[in-house]
């Protein structure tokens, strides 16, 4: 199946990286080992096996970049990395030691012609490494009209108190708060403050997941408040894309939808393309809506893309997700015909889509 405008060679070298990648981590890590007494001590710390899985990381990063044809894709998991390790105090020259013998390694084991590329990309990501950083701060804005609410939500989740967390969402509903206000002030900014403090090392993933887990009741919650909706024509199918296992983004979008008037169609997380597109083909929608959780979802993204093209011409498909939300134009590079960053772009973009139509 041909990939959406995505980088011949890049993908090339980008398969290379995913079918070797367990090597090429395991000599790197050899190397970094190798390499000096302050190194081969961070490698003890670390556990070998660890930092392999952690090398095999950055080289899934590197394949996407690689396949989208943008550096950037890289420099952006490494900027996350530097504030992570100065936020739990490791050196930032262990992670340029990281990636030169990550550059070493692959120097050595891929074909010529793909050496000079990975070095480009490579280079591009240590790049960010000389600009001093800090340590990224609390995602919670106070200044939000429903800030404090934000703030009493997140404590209430790391203290596993599931009834209290609700109770307050639908309290400040009773108070007059909007569906999109609790959406976008508070559960979106909670989701994203616990994945900064699992990053800088005060948090949990059990934290993350729990939350996750609370903030699919009350969202369930809210629908179960809102009065019945009239059948209506327009249809949009959401879905996260194959290998995205997270679906409270899309599911709140869903909601947005449903809100609006729309039949909507939520086939949930890590959506087969396959399945996606007999789905599709179902259900005849207006719209089709992808959520793209990480970078390592982008090659996903358009590979379901181009099925979906493939099967049903001239359909309309809205993209959404961290990474296209920082790399400017990614989403055409997808194949998409539209970005949008919420629930009230989504909508936006389905209304004028029926309107054309």
């Amino acid at each position: 199946m041909e990939r959406v405008n995505m980088n011949d060679k890049g993908t090339f070298i980008a398969v290379l990286l995913e079918t070797s990648s367990k090597a090429y981590a395991a000599g790197a890590v050899l190397r970094i080992r190798e390499k000096d007494t302050d190194s081969a001590m961070q490698v003890e710390q670390w556990g070998f096996q660890n930092l392999v899985q952690d090398m095999q990381l950055r080289l899934q990063h590197l394949a996407v970049a690689l396949a989208c044809g943008r550096p950037e894709i890289l420099t952006l998991d490494i900027e996350w990395l530097s504030a992570s390790y100065l936020s739990r105090n490791v050196p930032i020259e262990f992670l340029r030691t990281c990636l030169h013998c990550l550059g070493e390694e692959l120097k050595e084991s891929l074909p010529e012609e793909g050496q000079q590329l990975v070095e480009e990309y490579l280079s591009h990501a240590r790049s960010c490494l000389e600009i001093p950083s800090d340590a990224p701060k609390c995602l919670l804005d106070e200044q939000q009209p429903l800030g404090s609410l934000a703030r009493r939500f997140l404590q209430a989740v790391l203290g596993g108190d599931r009834g209290k967390a609700v109770g307050m969402i639908m309290d400040a509903i009773e108070k007059g708060a909007t569906v999109e206000d609790i959406h976008l002030q508070v559960i979106v900014a909670v989701q994203r403050e616990l994945g900064r403090l699992w990053q800088v090392g005060e948090g949990q993933i059990a934290d993350e997941h729990f939350g996750s887990r609370i903030v699919e009741d009350v969202l369930a919650q809210l629908r179960s408040s809102l009065p019945a909706m009239t059948e209506s024509e327009r249809c949009v199918v959401l879905a996260s894309v194959s290998g995205n296992l997270h679906d409270i983004g899309p599911r709140i979008v869903a909601d947005h939808f449903e809100r609006s008037g729309w039949r909507t169609i939520f086939l949930g997380a890590n959506m087969p393309i396959a399945d996606l597109v007999q789905s599709v083909q179902r259900y005849a929608p207006d719209l089709v809506a992808l959520s793209v959780g990480q970078s390592t979802n982008l090659r996903s993204a358009a590979d379901s893309i181009a099925a979906l093209r493939a099967a049903i011409p001239g359909l309309a498909i809205l993209v959404g997700g961290g990474p296209l939300e920082v790399v400017d134009g990614l989403w055409r590079d997808l194949g998409a015909d539209a970005f949008a960053a919420n629930g009230a772009e989504a909508v936006a973009f389905g209304q004028s889509v029926v309107r054309a139509g």
